[in-house]
């Protein structure tokens, strides 16, 4: 064997069960290796009859001890080779899995230091010892933890470190470490496994908030400070404070501090033992919160029906000073009226004024007002829905009963703005039943669909089969879809236009009615009245929708900016008998042909028995005043599509 690094072994440790001899390579070895992996020891492993175990796995325990064979144990490791066929295995002492102590944390210049060798061919349960034999001489680079002062192997010590550095195994790699204390390394950093604590919200200083991120492969070296700036959503920073590695795996957790600029995402590039990836955090908009929910200047959608289901009912409730954060989803039940819910689905605040819509659905169990006590941002106010009463019909049309009654039909000679076939005459009528509000598009709609209308709007199996029924208008109509008619977005509660009279008629047989008569028409529309409107002399702006700068003779509106369109059903005033746009909006069909009047006094007339024209009756959006008269006669043919055409029906009382 080469000279002095060779540790010696007593030959009583030749007969143990298993034989081995060794050998401490020259620091001849050492000298020249710029990184020693530890110290290098063979063995070939005999059993009691003296034969070379081959090819077999074995655990081996080497012990260092200080100043007597028996003395302390400054370190002990185990290595699990595999032999040769030969029997022969090769290990370094100093690199294999520690047990206790450190290698590099030896002080090989005090005191004796004595090798214990124990073998279990076993695996590791049951050790025998082989012996403790003295290290006669170390490797003067492991001699002091302190001693090193130079970079070059001219004083013997090995090439690579700096002054003051020691050798250490790190991790089964000798490493020039300072103080022996190895630099920290892993295999690999997972961001994204990272259990996260706390939440980030915009414009709110972070406090409590953590990423602890899982690591593998550490080496037990230690790693200094860090802060990491945020990007994506600046005005984080995540900060790591020094530690050590677990060996294996571990995780280290970074604290987020600072405050977030905007909402979105956080990203934080992490680099650590030689591995990076990046963190990534979410930064939330704030809880919703206003200064003001008016629920009394709320937008109302569609209508509610005692007993019948709340179809396209909406209501749209403003709000002020909105802080532009988010709302959850909420349900609100109705009281008052029960039955209906009002829901608000999950979104995002204005910054300043908006409105959040609210979805009323149910049955209604009973007519009256149904209550929703809203709660938004912190504000919370009542919204209120008018139920009507149980209608008639599939439809449910609400609907009001006009007293039977004898009144003056057509004008005086002298009313301003007359047309001259208003012959006036006496006309007495029967009781009966007049719908409160001109007929909307989603209840048309409903008609149309329940009997498979198309797009052409005809009818083949109705009493006018080769009549269309109704057109499509994209304003503030109906739409066929390819498969069915629904109103365009939001005018559900718009009354139906670009209706002909025979649309007309063959709905009412539908919801088991009928058109009015024009005298019926006049008499409901006057409410008991015998002026040229129900509201007077005059019609003004607020009283009706028509066009504003054309005011009856002798009257005038303050504002003369006029809607240019059909309004909801329930727009204005009702008159006396609880009717709704009698006057402007849209013009109505009657179930008259169109005839001169006779002087005669008449009951219940039904007009000509034929004729060209059908009678419309109203006014509507599009016209003036004057066309808006109680007694005023509008004609047109049975075929008529027009934006400014509707209609509502009478029933039997």
């Amino acid at each position: 064997m080469p000279n002095s690094y060779i540790a010696k072994m007593k030959n009583s440790n030749l007969r143990q069960i298993l034989l081995f001899s060794f050998c401490l390579l020259t620091s001849d070895f050492l000298l020249q290796a710029q990184a020693p992996q530890g110290v290098p020891y063979q063995a070939i492993a005999r059993n009691s009859s003296g034969q070379a175990i081959a090819s077999t796995a074995v655990r081996v325990r080497f012990s260092i001890r200080d100043s007597i064979a028996t003395g302390v144990v400054r370190y002990q490791e185990t290595h699990n080779p595999t032999t040769s066929a030969l029997g022969l295995f090769s290990v370094n002492v100093g690199m294999g899995t520690v047990v206790s102590g450190s290698f590099s944390g030896i002080n090989w210049g005090k005191n004796a230091k004595f090798l214990q060798i124990e073998l279990d061919p076993a695996g590791g349960t049951s050790y025998t010892d082989l012996g403790t034999t003295q290290m006669m001489s170390v490797p003067y680079a492991l001699h002091s933890n302190s001693a090193n002062t130079a970079t070059t192997a001219s004083n013997g010590v090995p090439a690579g470190g700096t002054s003051g550095q020691v050798l250490t195994n790190c991790n089964g790699v000798a490493v020039w470490t300072t103080g022996g204390v190895c630099p920290g390394a892993i295999t690999a950093l997972n961001c994204a496994s990272a259990t996260n604590s706390g939440t980030l919200t915009v414009g709110t200083a972070a406090s409590g908030v953590s990423s602890s991120l899982p690591y593998t492969g550490g080496n037990g070296g230690t790693y200094t400070a860090q802060t990491i700036t945020s990007t994506g959503v600046t005005g984080l920073t995540a900060s790591l404070a020094a530690g050590t590695l677990l060996s294996g795996a571990g995780s280290v957790t970074y604290s987020i501090t600072g405050t977030p600029a905007s909402s979105g995402t956080a990203s934080f590039a992490l680099s650590l033992g030689g591995q990076t990836c990046t963190l990534t955090r979410t930064v939330n908009l704030p809880a919703a919160a206003i200064t003001a929910l008016n629920c009394a200047g709320a937008t109302n959608n569609g209508t509610l029906t005692q007993g019948v289901a709340a179809a396209s009912v909406n209501s749209s409730v403003p709000y002020t000073g909105g802080n532009g954060g988010t709302y959850t989803a909420q349900s609100v039940s109705s009281t008052g009226v029960t039955g209906l819910t009002a829901t608000l689905a999950a979104g995002t605040l204005l910054s300043g004024a908006g409105s959040v819509t609210y979805n009323i659905t149910g049955t209604p169990a009973s007519s009256g007002t149904a209550s929703f006590a809203l709660s938004l941002g912190g504000q919370s106010c009542a919204l209120t829905r008018t139920v009507n009463t149980s209608g008639t019909g599939p439809i449910n049309i609400e609907t009001v009963l006009i007293p039977a009654g004898t009144f003056n039909m057509g004008s005086p000679s002298t009313e301003p703005d007359r047309y001259s076939n208003e012959v006036r005459h006496q006309v007495t009528l029967s009781a009966f039943r007049m719908s409160k509000y001109e007929i909307t598009n989603a209840q048309y709609a409903a008609f149309l669909n329940a009997k498979g209308i198309g797009s052409n709007g005809i009818y083949a199996a109705g009493a006018y089969p080769t009549q269309a029924l109704i057109y499509q208008n994209t304003s503030w109509g109906l739409t066929w879809t390819g498969t069915q008619w629904q109103p365009v977005s939001g005018k559900d509660n718009f009354p139906i236009v670009n209706v002909t009279w025979y649309g007309a008629a063959e709905f009412a047989t539908y919801a088991g009615g009928r058109l009015p008569t024009e005298a019926e028409w006049e008499y409901a529309c006057r409410g008991g009245t015998s002026t040229p409107f129900n509201t007077g002399n005059c019609l003004y702006y607020s009283q009706a929708n028509y066009w504003w700068q054309y005011p009856s003779t002798g009257c005038n509106n303050v504002i003369t900016i006029y809607p240019n369109q059909s309004q909801e059903v329930n727009s204005y005033g009702p008159n006396a008998f609880g009717l709704f746009n009698m006057h402007g909006n849209v013009l109505e069909w009657c179930s008259d042909w169109y005839g001169a009047y006779s002087t005669a006094a008449q009951t219940n007339p039904t007009g000509p028995a034929s004729g060209a024209a059908r009678i419309l009756r109203g006014g509507s959006w599009n016209g003036y005043a004057r066309s808006c008269r109680s007694p005023t006669r509008g004609t047109d043919g049975p075929g008529r599509n027009v934006n400014d055409t509707g209609f509502r029906l009478a029933f039997a009382p």
